[in-house]
């Protein structure tokens, strides 16, 4: 096989190569398989797709990038996909939009990371991440300029002045992970090129490249994972770079070697071989040389697409893969992004680690799932995060799990080191063969097996609920804890111990389900129960557990005690419905067991947000809305009765005719306009009274009407209305629409008396309302409850005023107004869950007594007369102002129990506001206000109306 020639232009001295050679979001795997994906072939070698498919592509992770710098205006590079960074060649920065490349290495690299996703070219590993470049200064020395060996040391010197700026600056910036592909393969006094070993010891590499060892160490301690490539000199062992932790070890955890095979997957013969760095070294597609391969595809500077070979190639998939790591497991630090990449590599080469490709090829789709082998402790704080390690996971080494947050591991999981939870929570849902300790700050749950547990901390079995099972022995320690839950159907969760289970500790409950007269069995042991729990802590308001135990088994017994569920409720409504609750609680009715599990579990502090939701006080409410909204009728008709009650002729158009026929418009006609239309809108607020929530009701509608005047100056007529109500009430989520048909007659009348003249109306209206309650509610699961039902509501209506000419154009007239109203309400019955309410019959009378003055004002407007009123007065009221209803529990056992509605305040202040505009003779137009306050309460309802004679 004949190999491309690999060389950078402006190689920075015979040290520092080129690695590449100078010639030149989720859904399923095969989503991701374009042809952008396949015009980049490493992508498929390293099972790109399917890391893709489990929706991870690199986002929000930012990969630092040490090479020859970066073409920032490629299309590949837009859209903020550089975030930073230096160029110590120019001193400028790099960024979106601003960087150079000196000789296209850097471009070619950065594109097989982070090129973008865009369904052009190809893309890179990790798309959606983002890149911080870094160029160092290469101006103080050419190597083809100065050829000769005896600018060997001054070489070597100049390369470590160059790149430790460079790593000692990116040391700074919270980087994950940098690129490196490029290396030293120089050795003082060994002709080049030389590799790792040939340094002799560690003092003899550290005085070579002083400079750069502290750089590295400084990354290390800054938690960065260093992918370094191994070279492309046909050694047997990495170059400087990629095997300084064969001379340095406090490096090892935090690099990556990287080799190379073709892009179509076959050996190439240029690749430095792992050699000593096998432990930390792994194989990427570097690019063949033209047979059978020609090179990994990627960004060309200044535009378009190259192939370029060599492990600069290979090693920048490594580096997007850890990426792709990242995102999927935000709290890896380096050695995590390092094992997991290095133990879920796929053998390519002898059985296990070898010299030649170290862990194998890389399989990126793996290792976004998690370590594939503990090869010593792998001691991980998952920092608050939830995450799961779901693949099979053997070695030697252990598991630590600390801090907050939940690691779940669920492949059948052979490493042979122990695993100990220091902090949150770990949750077994597959298989660990190895010993579990849980200390004081740590959890252990889930629903698979492990072969020993040591509690010091606690122990939750299940996934919620479920079973733990534990091959060997289990063994609690004073101040564990063992937490117990109860699923709706009963079951519980469950430990099964194979051996011995040793309690202590605290037993806590933690929620569910307990029913009374019940029994839990819910730790099983084959070798024998032995010592017990302390205590068993619950928040139990109306249950008592106690715990029972046997000679292998443990389980907890559940009784009703004698606590009134009421005495936890704050209203009356709410301990009126607690009150019905509680006949029958030791043994609840199946139809309503879900309800009563929520009632009986609930802790003290939750009984009234329960009751409140039970109580049905929609239903009341919806009666003190409708009590309240009759007060729209009255005043409705009333304002159209004194439209019309003084109306009498008004004179025809002056002529200067002295004889012949009077025309039609010169005849004296009547003022009255007896036919009208009204349309109404209104909201209204019923206060909360501390027991009651708070009613709002909208209403809009239209009414018509007529009247006519049949003698001795009365008016008698009649009008229909159609109105829409919508009502809700605040706090618990339930809601009433109301469609509500009025008929009514009235009259009017004016008398002469004294200085003015005395008014009288009264009249007669009957109401059908048909109601459609909804009450969505959260107790006993979650429940829609509906109801239909009629309502039919009379009212008798009268007003006395004194009508006083105040001026030529100005009216005032006090009054007095009284209306008695009688609504009867159906009985219903809900339905859609176990807590639907059947409702009695209902019936109420409201009495209401106002007082008040008005004032009106008349003038001219051009060819039509305006008027404008007010008024102000008091409205106090009488009877059930505070309506209830009478509900029962239509699973229960009948006993009613009484909800009221928010009240309607006894006494308010009246306004009214009008303008109305006179169009002629026989048409007037009009707008109107009304509204009523008291107490919290507010009644507001506008009108436009329109007045018409024939």
């Amino acid at each position: 096989m004949t190999r491309k020639t690999h060389t950078l232009q402006s190689w920075i001295g015979a040290g520092l190569f080129c690695m590449l050679g100078c010639t030149s979001a989720q859904g399923a795997a095969f989503d991701f398989q374009t042809a952008e994906y396949f015009n980049q072939e490493g992508l498929n070698l390293i099972n790109a797709a399917e890391a893709y498919s489990l929706g991870y592509t690199g986002a929000g992770v930012r990969v630092g990038v040490l090479d020859s710098g970066i073409d920032a205006f490629h299309p590949e590079f837009r859209g903020g996909k550089i975030t930073g960074g230096y160029d110590f060649y120019s001193n400028l920065p790099y960024q979106s939009g601003l960087g150079e490349d000196y000789d296209g290495h850097g471009s070619h690299v950065a594109g097989i990371i982070g090129a973008l996703r865009d369904g052009v070219g190809m893309h890179g590993v990790a798309f959606e991440s983002s890149l911080f470049i870094v160029h160092e200064d290469d101006r103080q020395y050419n190597y083809f300029t100065h050829p000769d060996p005896s600018y060997l040391s001054p070489r070597d010197e100049w390369l470590d002045k160059s790149l430790a700026p460079a790593w000692r600056y990116m040391a700074t910036q919270n980087l994950p992970i940098i690129n490196n592909s490029l290396g030293f393969n120089d050795c003082p006094g060994v002709a080049p090129p030389c590799n790792v070993t040939e340094y002799g010891s560690a003092v003899a590499a550290e005085a070579a490249f002083p400079l750069s060892v502290a750089a590295f160490r400084e990354l290390a301690a800054a938690g960065t994972l260093m992918v370094f490539a191994t070279g492309n000199e046909k050694q047997l062992h990495p170059d400087f770079m990629a095997g300084s932790p064969h001379w340095f070890p406090e490096l090892k955890n935090n690099w990556l070697a990287v080799t190379a095979i073709s892009e179509t997957g076959e050996a190439v013969d240029y690749a430095n071989k792992c050699g000593v760095a096998m432990e930390w070294c792994l194989t990427a597609p570097g690019g063949g040389e033209g047979n059978p391969g020609l090179g990994v595809n990627s960004v060309e500077d200044e535009g378009g697409y190259t192939r370029k070979s060599g492990t600069s190639m290979a090693t920048p998939h490594v580096a997007g893969a850890a990426a792709l790591v990242k995102q999927a497991f935000p709290y890896f630090g380096a050695y995590h992004l390092q094992q997991t990449l290095l133990t879920t590599a796929t053998d390519i080469g002898a059985s296990g680690v070898d010299d030649v490709y170290g862990w194998g090829l890389l399989n990126v789709g793996k290792a976004v799932r998690g370590p594939g082998r503990f090869t010593g402790l792998f001691d991980v704080d998952t920092l608050g995060y939830e995450s799961t390690f779901s693949n099979d996971i053997g070695g030697a080494g252990g598991l630590t799990k600390r801090g907050a947050g939940v690691l779940r591991l669920v492949g059948a999981n052979t490493y042979a080191g122990p695993t100990m939870v220091e902090g949150g929570k770990l949750v077994v849902n597959g298989s660990v063969t190895s010993e579990v300790t849980v200390r004081a700050a740590g959890t252990l749950g889930g629903s698979g097996t492990v072969a020993k547990i040591d509690n010091y901390g606690v122990l939750a079995p299940g996934n919620s609920v479920g079973t733990l099972t534990v091959a060997g022995n289990y063994t609690a320690y004073p101040g564990s804890v063992y937490e117990l839950e109860v699923g709706p159907d009963g079951a519980t969760d469950k430990l099964m111990v194979g051996g011995s289970a040793d309690l202590a500790g605290t037993l806590r409950l933690t929620g569910g389900r307990f029913r009374p007269n019940a029994s839990y069995q819910f730790i099983s042991a084959t070798g024998g129960v032995t010592g017990g729990f302390d205590t068993v802590a619950h928040g139990l308001a109306f249950l008592t557990p106690t715990l029972a135990l046997s000679s292998g088994a443990a389980a907890l017994a559940i009784v009703r005690n004698d606590v009134p569920i009421a005495r936890y409720a704050a209203t009356l409504n709410q301990k009126a419905v607690s009150q019905a609750l509680d006949g029958i609680s030791s043994r609840p009715p199946a139809g309503m067991a879900d309800v009563y599990d929520e009632v009986l579990n609930a802790e003290a502090g939750q009984v009234p947000a329960i009751m409140e939701q039970l109580s049905g006080q929609v239903h009341a409410g919806t009666e003190s809305a409708l009590l309240n909204a009759g007060g729209l009728v009255t005043r409705t008709l009333s304002n159209r009765m004194r439209a019309n009650v003084r109306a009498g002729m008004a004179p025809g158009k002056a002529l200067a005719q002295a004889g012949g026929a009077m025309p039609a418009d010169a005849m004296p006609y009547p003022e009255a306009l007896p036919v009208w239309a009204q349309i109404v809108g209104g909201r209204s607020t019923l206060d909360g009274d501390g027991n009651a929530a708070r009613v709002r009701n909208d209403t809009t509608g239209l009414f018509l009407g007529g009247d006519a005047k049949i003698g001795r100056g009365w008016r008698l007529g009649g009008a229909f209305a159609y109105t829409d109500g919508r009502i809700k009430l605040d706090g618990p989520s339930s809601s009433s629409r109301v469609d509500s048909y009025t008929g009514a007659l009235y009259g009017s009348n004016n008398w002469a008396a004294g200085p003015g003249s005395l008014r009288f109306l009264g009249g007669v209206a009957y109401t059908r309302h048909h109601i459609d309650t909804r009450r969505n509610i959260e107790v006993g699961g979650s429940q829609t409850l509906k109801a239909g039902y009629h309502a039919d509501a009379l009212q008798l209506f009268t007003e006395l005023g004194y009508r006083l000419q105040a001026s030529r154009n100005g009216m005032l007239e006090p009054y007095a107004g009284l209306t008695w109203q009688n609504l009867r309400a159906g009985a219903f019955a809900e339905t859609g869950g176990q807590a639907a309410l059947n409702g009695k019959r209902r019936r109420s009378d409201l009495t209401t007594f106002t007082l008040g003055l008005r004032g009106k004002a008349e003038f001219e407007s051009g060819r039509s007369q305006v008027s404008l009123s007010a008024g102000l007065g008091w409205r106090h009221a009488m009877g059930d102002v505070s309506p209830s209803r009478s509900l029962s529990f239509a699973q229960g056992d009948g006993t009613l129990f009484r909800t009221s509605g928010a009240p309607i305040a006894k006494n308010a202040a009246v306004a009214e506001l009008g303008a109305e505009l006179r169009v002629g003779r026989k048409t007037a137009v009009g707008m109107g206000y009304s509204g009523q306050f008291g107490n919290g309460n507010t009644d507001s309802a506008g009108t436009l109306y329109l007045r018409y004679r024939f």
